[in-house]
């Protein structure tokens, strides 16, 4: 029978040694309690919607809803004020029944590249002033030749039509102008108003 030996390891036997820890430094060790809520192993909280409902668009500051302003401007980047607009649009019809067609053509080559509204309208204004003067001609032409030709009858069709399209196309213009007044994209029908700008 052998006596155990009091002489404790040898060298060349295993012996115990103190473990090292797995996880990195600033990490809960295994076994120790959860970190809190919003403190992912102990490190700063992140932003304030932890814990509660986060922000519906981001952090803000929001817009103001519909009908407590001030709203950006809609209609370009240059921040002009759609009363301003308007006043051109309405320059490019009103202006042509006191001055013809030189008051739209004035306000499309001056504010064509200010805003959308703008040049809508007043190409619209401008090609409806085109579209009479051109119909206003070619009703001057159409009376002469049929006067030369020796058939003055005629005429009894070709001046009612032109006073017509006249009157057709002042009741338009008003239409056109009431409508920019409401920062309406109003289009003239294409028969009194030919696409010819755009």
């Amino acid at each position: 029978m052998t006596e155990p030996d009091d002489r404790g390891p040898s060298p060349e036997e295993p012996h115990d040694e103190p473990s090292t820890p797995l996880t990195p430094p600033g990490q809960p060790q295994f076994g120790s309690p959860p970190p809190p809520p919003g403190h992912p192993y102990g490190g700063p909280p992140p932003g304030p919607h932890v814990g509660g409902p986060p922000p519906p668009y981001g952090p803000g500051p929001y817009p103001p809803p519909y009908g407590q302003g001030p709203y950006p401007p809609p209609y370009g980047p240059q921040g002009n004020n759609p009363a301003d607009d308007t006043n051109w649009a309405l320059a490019a019809y009103i202006g042509q029944l006191i001055i013809g067609v030189i008051a739209p053509l004035v306000v499309f080559l001056v504010r064509q590249d200010q805003t959308p509204f703008i040049r809508f309208h007043a190409a619209q204004a401008l090609n409806a002033a085109l579209s009479y003067l051109a119909v206003f001609l070619g009703g001057i032409a159409l009376a002469v030749v049929t006067v030369v030709a020796g058939a003055p009858a005629a005429l009894i069709v070709v001046i009612p039509a032109m006073i017509i399209f006249g009157i057709v196309h002042f009741v338009y213009l008003i239409i056109g102008a009431v409508r920019a007044g409401r920062l309406e994209m109003y289009r003239l029908p294409a028969w009194i108003c030919w696409r010819m700008i755009k």
